[in-house]
């Protein structure tokens, strides 16, 4: 059975009720995002693929082949599922808040957009608590390496301070400065790119 990482599937057993007889059922469902992949169930005696969402397909035991069956509603997969699709992680949450060139000090527009994003970033902590934090600097690639590395980390503990100024304890987070090494936007040295500026804040 191949499973693509970015989308997941449900699988369960259920009791027939005219038979008894427990089956083994395989449902594709969307990721997160809504984008549906394919798997594949296989066993010695044959194979069927998956490619939409809500697909289904019935092993009854390793020497039947896998069939498929009428797709389930999304309200269906709930219903029969529920249990494993509380189960799954949730996708990380990403904010980008972008800083003044060679400055700890955030653009006009990512203080404006501050107060919405903070707030964003404190109901998804308490919605998901116990969770991470990880809040990484950014440079564009003016400047030597060591300088960089020294700016992306004042980015990130200003903005790590800011959360933690709102009430998100300190041991939640994580700070990390990539300086130059990780661009957004991809450019040769000593390039201004306003877009490379910036602090990323993931919540695990």
């Amino acid at each position: 059975m191949k499973l693509p990482r970015s989308f997941l599937i449900v699988a369960g057993m259920l009791m027939m009720a005219a038979c008894g007889a427990p089956k083994n059922i395989f449902v594709l469902v969307p990721d997160p995002g809504g984008k549906v992949g394919q798997i594949t169930i296989r066993n010695d005696t044959g194979q069927q693929t998956l490619t939409t969402a809500g697909a289904i397909v019935e092993v009854k035991n390793v020497q039947t082949a896998p069939q498929q069956r009428q797709p389930l509603t999304s309200h269906k997969i709930q219903t029969i599922f529920q249990d494993a699709i509380g189960t799954r992680p949730r996708s990380s949450l990403r904010h980008i808040l972008y800083f003044e060139y060679k400055l700890s000090r955030l653009t006009e527009s990512s203080k404006k957009n501050f107060t919405q994003i903070a707030n964003r970033i404190i109901v998804a902590v308490n919605d998901r608590n116990p969770c991470d934090i990880r809040v990484v600097g950014h440079t564009d690639t003016t400047g030597s390496d060591e300088y960089n590395t020294r700016l992306g980390l004042a980015r990130a503990r200003k903005i790590a301070q800011k959360l933690i100024d709102l009430g998100i304890l300190s041991d939640q987070i994580d700070v990390a400065s990539h300086g130059e090494k990780d661009l957004f936007i991809p450019t040769s040295d000593n390039t201004l790119e306003p877009r490379n500026r910036r602090v990323e804040v993931i919540v695990h």
